[in-house]
């Protein structure tokens, strides 16, 4: 059984359709997942890294996942599991997607944990739709609900 998890994600998502996707995934999840979005920072890594440091400092770093491309992927099955076994140990996860600049380096080191979603690379707002439908997936999985099949 999944806990609170908590997707901070740099940028805001205007796009309706993704949005709407979104929320019809979020509304399966209603009482796990919450969305948090700071401001882009375009370029200046130094500034995005600043507010996702502030961001994530109210939260213990062993909850802290950065979502990054070169991290470990999993399919969904395992996924699943990973999630339940971090559960274990923690009340809440905490999701990161950065902009498009990416994490800085010490905000990597701070935050050791790294999932990837994929080998592929993606732009952080469909990576933010990606995990959000993954995480109702994995919810379903660990439930036994024929959604996964």
């Amino acid at each position: 059984m999944l806990g609170s998890i908590t997707i901070v994600c740099v940028g805001k998502l205007k796009d309706k359709n993704l949005s709407a996707l979104e929320d019809h995934y979020l509304k399966q999840v209603k009482n796990i997942v919450t969305i948090t979005e700071l401001k882009s920072y375009g370029e200046d890594v130094k500034k995005e890294s600043d507010a996702l440091l502030k961001e994530l400092s109210q939260y213990s770093s062993q909850s802290v996942i950065l979502l990054t491309e070169n991290a470990e992927s999993f399919g969904s099955t395992t996924f699943a599991l990973k999630l339940d076994k971090e559960f274990q140990n923690q009340k809440e996860i905490v999701f990161v997607i950065s902009g498009a600049v990416g994490f800085s380096d010490d905000l990597k080191k701070q935050y050791p944990k790294h999932f990837s979603l994929s080998a592929l690379t993606f732009p952080h707002k469909l990576a933010r739709l990606l995990l959000v439908e993954q995480i109702y997936r994995a919810h379903t999985i660990l439930n036994n609900h024929p959604y996964h099949n």
